[in-house]
């Protein structure tokens, strides 16, 4: 993986597909030219994706984890992301192709978004807070949205639960994945899922 610049990279943005176009941006540029743009040409297998604080890759990606040492953020894979778990984001995630991972709890407070230009398939999908759009399909057993709509132009196969959206999470959720005074708990929520524990009341 190589360090080019922020002109480096908008250059390189503007020859992409549409979806990297219209959504490949980081705002804090100017705060971080020192660090400038981790850049990597083909596919990528690594044990743990730092996003530093903003990385490309121009091919396929497969990693268990994703690692992001600062507040902000930007992630931009041209072809298929593969890992573990997505949760907790600090920074905006943009995949050309397909998604796959076993959990993705984009939990953000409406600061930042998702973009796939494929599907998205996991065992577990939640939404808190996070722009999501999907150009095809999100293929998961359920899909719980509690702040912002869900965008998927595929559809959803799977059920999708957005009754409560905007209500009281106490309403869906374990009193284990909440904070003392009943809101929702991102650390908790997260570490729930990882286990393999539902966080929905029966």
């Amino acid at each position: 993986m190589k360090k080019i610049s922020f002109a480096e990279f908008d250059a390189w943005t503007i020859r992409q597909a549409r979806l990297i176009q219209e959504n490949a941006f980081f705002d804090a540029a100017h705060a971080f030219e020192d660090e400038g743009v981790m850049f990597h040409q083909g596919d990528l297998v690594v044990d743990e994706l730092m996003v530093a604080p903003v990385t490309v890759i121009d091919g396929n990606v497969s990693t268990r984890k994703i690692g992001y040492p600062y507040d902000v953020g930007l992630l931009v894979v041209t072809g298929n992301l593969t890992c573990e778990h997505i949760g907790r984001m600090s920074f905006d995630v943009i995949v050309g192709g397909h998604l796959h991972a076993q959990s993705v709890c984009v939990n953000t407070s409406n600061d930042y978004l998702l973009r796939v230009g494929g599907d998205i398939t996991c065992d577990f999908f939640s939404e808190y807070g996070c722009a999501v759009e999907v150009q095809g399909k999100i293929i998961c057993p359920r899909v719980l949205s509690l702040m912002n709509e869900v965008v998927a132009h595929g559809g959803i196969e799977g059920e999708l639960i957005d009754n409560f959206r905007g209500k009281d999470v106490a309403q869906v959720l374990i009193s284990e994945v909440l904070a003392g005074d009943g809101y929702f708990d991102e650390e908790k929520f997260e570490a729930c899922v990882r286990s393999g524990k539902s966080p929905y009341k029966d």
